[in-house]
């Protein structure tokens, strides 16, 4: 835990708060709960006892399952390079860079489902292109597996969900063969959404 002298937005008092920069889901599962419901990032003010978010720099680590989620909020930062943590085994994970809870959420989400967020972020720039609203974010919310689909939330820029999407997951199978030309570099955390693919594209098309 680390200590964080915060200003209440109900009662503009500052009290000292305890927030959590490290996580290992490897030794405690449940706290993955509480980054899906976001009480990790809720906080209660000493002074009037009222509830408030506060997103803060984040290192999710599973050591069983070697992966870690580097959460920086509103980062613009494409790539971070994993010695940074000090953790020379970082090498041999899955490192990932997000920049909000609702990022952090899909790749636990992700992970969960066996799904690659390669592929996914494939799936959302086709699905974006069949969107007519603009300035939207797509999140994976689920894998339906009777019907052979692949649900998204739709946001916009302030995280308000606008409804959802859906699309085959015989797309997602077909795209599986395009990441495999796709780089990510080994011991960095990447940030690996929408944007990093449409990079990777347009990387491979002017190859």
């Amino acid at each position: 835990m680390q200590s964080a002298l915060l200003t209440c937005p109900h009662c503009k008092e500052q009290g000292e708060q305890q927030l959590t920069p490290f996580l290992d889901l490897g030794k405690h599962p449940k706290q993955k709960l509480a980054i899906l419901t976001d009480s990790l990032f809720t906080l209660t003010c000493p002074s009037c006892k009222q509830q408030y978010s506060v997103l803060h720099e984040l290192l999710v680590v599973d050591e069983k399952q070697h992966y870690a989620f580097m959460l920086i909020p509103d980062t613009e930062l494409g790539e971070v390079d994993g010695k940074v943590t000090g953790k020379e085994e970082f090498d041999e994970y899955l490192l990932r860079l997000v920049g909000s809870s609702a990022g952090l959420k899909e790749k636990l989400l992700l992970l969960d489902n066996n799904l690659d967020d390669r592929v996914i972020e494939l799936c959302k720039l086709y699905l974006s292109m069949q969107l007519e609203q603009q300035d939207v974010q797509l999140f994976f919310a689920d894998q339906q597996k009777e019907e052979q689909t692949l649900l998204f939330t739709v946001m916009d820029a302030e995280s308000h969900v606008l409804g959802s999407v859906e699309c085959e997951r015989e797309l997602y199978t077909q795209l599986t063969e395009t990441v495999k030309a796709f780089a990510v570099r080994k011991g960095y955390f990447t940030k690996v959404d929408q944007a990093w693919a449409y990079q990777q594209i347009r990387n491979s098309a002017d190859q």
